[in-house]
C-alpha cells in the first residue's frame, strides 16, 4: 500500500513551519505619537527633536534612526540645543497668540462700581506718566529675575545644560556615553535635564501696578473708554 503523505489544513504544522511563518511576517508598526497639541522643534541636521508643551516644558526629546551618520557625536549638545530652542520659540508664539491682546481683562464683577468721572486731556497725561513708571519698574526688576541663569544635570551624570531667558545657552553631553549608549537611554537623559532647565527658571510674570490695571480696565471696555472722554 502506498503511504498517502498529502496535509489537510486542520492537521498540524510541523515546528519549522510555524518558525518560517513567525520570520516572514513583519511586526506591527509602532504608533506614531501625537504632537498636535504641541511643538515640534529640530536642528539643522534633522537629527534631534524636541517636543514641547504649549507652556515650554518638554515632553520628549527624539533621536532620529541613524543620527550618528547625520552629525558628529560631538555635535549632538550643539544640536540638541538648537532643537529645544525653535521648539520654546514655537511655544511662545502659539502661546501669544493663543493670547491676543495682552491688555484683554477679565470683564468687572457686575457689583462692583464702575467710574464715569470723564476723562480730560491732563487726566491721560498723568495715567500714561503712571503707566510707563511702572513698566520701568517691572523691566528693571524683570532683569533681575528672568535673566539669572539656571544648571541642571541628570541623574546619570551624563548631561548638563544651561539656560538664560528661557534659552540653552550652554549644553555638555559626555562623548564616551553617547558614542554607544541606547537611544532610549539618552533620550530620557537628555528630556530630563531640558525639563529640569525650564521648571528652574523664573517664571515671566506680567507687568502690575495700579496704573497699568487702569489702562488695562479702559482698553477691554470700549463703551466705557469713549464716555471717559465724552465721546459718548
Amino acid at each position: 500500500m502506498v503511504e498517502d503523505n498529502r496535509r489537510w489544513g486542520f492537521e498540524e504544522a510541523e515546528d519549522w513551519e510555524y518558525e518560517a511563518g513567525r520570520r516572514v511576517t513583519p511586526p506591527p508598526a509602532s504608533p506614531q505619537p501625537d504632537d498636535a497639541d504641541a511643538c515640534v522643534g529640530a536642528d539643522a541636521s534633522g537629527a534631534v527633536s524636541v517636543v514641547v508643551e504649549l507652556d515650554g516644558r518638554v515632553r520628549a526629546v527624539r533621536l532620529a534612526a541613524r543620527w550618528r551618520d547625520s552629525i558628529d557625536q560631538r555635535a549632538l549638545d550643539a544640536a540638541v540645543a538648537d532643537a529645544a530652542n525653535n521648539a520654546t520659540m514655537q511655544a511662545l508664539s502659539r502661546s501669544v497668540e493663543a493670547q491676543g491682546d495682552l491688555t484683554a481683562v477679565e470683564p468687572l464683577p457686575p457689583d462692583r462700581s464702575v467710574d464715569e468721572t470723564p476723562f480730560t486731556r491732563d487726566d491721560a497725561m498723568r495715567l500714561f506718566d503712571a503707566v510707563n513708571t511702572e513698566l520701568a519698574s517691572f523691566t528693571s526688576g524683570l532683569d533681575q529675575t528672568v535673566n539669572v541663569p539656571v544648571q541642571a544635570e541628570s541623574r546619570g551624570g551624563h548631561v548638563r545644560g544651561t539656560a538664560q531667558s528661557g534659552r540653552i545657552v550652554r549644553f555638555e553631553i559626555d562623548d564616551r556615553w553617547a558614542h554607544a549608549a541606547p537611544e532610549a537611554e539618552m533620550e530620557g537623559e537628555l528630556a530630563e535635564v531640558l525639563r529640569a532647565l525650564h521648571d528652574r527658571a523664573a517664571p515671566v510674570p506680567r507687568p502690575a501696578g495700579p496704573a497699568i490695571a487702569e489702562l488695562q480696565a479702559l482698553a477691554s471696555d470700549p463703551a466705557r473708554l469713549l464716555r471717559k472722554v465724552g465721546l459718548a
